[in-house]
């Protein structure tokens, strides 16, 4: 590493991009680092019991995987440990620490046995979409080391009578011989409460199927259900597990941790991030990197080629009325109508909000005297216009 900054920076003044690369990768070092020996080595000890305690066979990319019958349509989708998984999911603090322990408990596996227990088998995640239910479910397969089986319950449905029952039996058979995590997405497709008078009977036999799975899969595998719509899930299946988790939007330290994440390499000043902070506030973790996705295009089509990433406030607020235009159900109308109306409303929005005058200055690309006029006289502010144009 010593060797690697010498020469780093013996380039710096002679080939600059070579340099930049050699930061790069002495970045990515330096994280690969900071994974402390003992957490490494705990992750490991955690794989290992997981696999003991799991037992099946060993789940490679050559497995052959379960087809409908007759669609011929894949009914599962495997997502491997050292597949790309993106970005870490980020979640409010008391949900993330509830996750470190659910992982934790495979590493104490002999400690559990003492006390009579056991580690969490079946997990229900529900929330709204986009709130990053997936991404937690494979979050924890990769810190398991296991390979993550996806099945989408929608997909499982056939119009032949019978089928649906099959194709979840085949999903079951071919889980509980490998060793995975089996996640079944869309739960409420197939796990509607049977006492609903508008279902036919298949559902209902269906449903029944359903659980007789779950309870076979008892200590054979590690099973983890989603669910935009928990108000549809039958009772019975509430019972099958024994954590039930509500993933809810980001709070706004989630928020500050997603944009930064998504934003890379575009950078914002204190001005900015207070605006996408207002921009985002109830947004999904999934729209939250949509509007950012959005603001790294706008700056690709208006910015300066070859310029700094950095986003000042005024072309970060162009960007985000170009995304409202474009995206107005994902927001409240009143938030809509700010963006994309007069410098006074969108000012009163911002006020409202909790930014003081300097970054509400920045953002509207005005000055700081222009924003205390306004804000003394509000009656000729409505008539002149915040530009003192009439």
């Amino acid at each position: 590493m010593h060797h690697v900054t010498q020469l780093r920076d013996a380039l710096a003044k002679q080939d600059s991009e070579q340099a930049a690369k050699l930061t790069r990768l002495l970045t990515a070092a330096s994280k690969r680092q900071d994974m402390t020996p003992v957490a490494f080595e705990e992750m490991r000890q955690g794989a290992v019991a997981v696999r003991a305690r799991l037992g099946g066979e060993l789940l490679t990319r050559n497995t052959p995987i379960p087809h409908d019958r007759e669609s011929g349509a894949a009914l599962v989708r495997i997502v491997f440990p050292d597949d790309p998984g993106g970005l870490e999911p980020v979640f409010p603090p008391a949900l993330a620490e509830a996750v470190r322990d659910l992982l934790a408990e495979w590493r104490k596996l002999d400690r559990l046995a003492e006390l009579r227990a056991a580690p969490h088998l079946r997990c229900l995640l529900y929330g709204e979409p986009g709130v990053g239910k997936t991404q937690l479910a494979r979050y924890i397969a990769r810190h398991l080391d296991l390979p993550c089986v996806e099945a989408r319950l929608d997909g499982l449905v056939s119009s032949f009578l019978g089928t649906t029952a099959r194709n979840i039996g085949v999903l079951f058979d071919f889980a509980n011989r490998y060793r995975c995590v089996l996640f079944l997405d869309e739960f409420d497709a197939l796990a509607k409460a049977r006492d609903d008078a508008h279902e036919l009977g298949e559902i209902k036999r269906v449903v029944n199927t359903l659980l007789q799975c779950l309870d076979a899969r008892e200590g054979r595998g590690f099973t983890i259900a989603a669910t935009n719509h928990e108000h549809l899930l039958d009772s019975a299946v509430w019972r099958r597990f024994d954590a039930r988790i509500k993933v809810p939007k980001p709070d706004a330290g989630a928020r500050a941790q997603i944009l930064e994440g998504n934003l890379r390499p575009v950078e914002l000043d204190g001005a900015a991030r207070a605006l996408l902070d207002w921009m985002t506030d109830g947004l999904t973790g999934a729209d939250i990197a949509s509007v950012a996705s959005a603001v790294k295009r706008y700056m690709a089509v208006h910015g300066e080629a070859g310029g700094s990433p950095r986003m000042y406030p005024a072309m970060l607020l162009a960007a985000l009325r170009r995304y409202a235009v474009m995206n107005a159900k994902q927001f409240d109308p009143e938030r809509v109508d700010a963006l994309t109306g007069s410098r006074e409303a969108l000012d009163k929005v911002l006020v409202g909000a909790g930014l003081n005058q300097t970054e509400r200055a920045e953002i509207l690309g005005v000055s700081q005297s222009t924003i205390s006029r306004s804000a003394r006289s509000p009656g000729r502010s409505r008539k002149r216009g915040m530009n003192g144009q009439s």
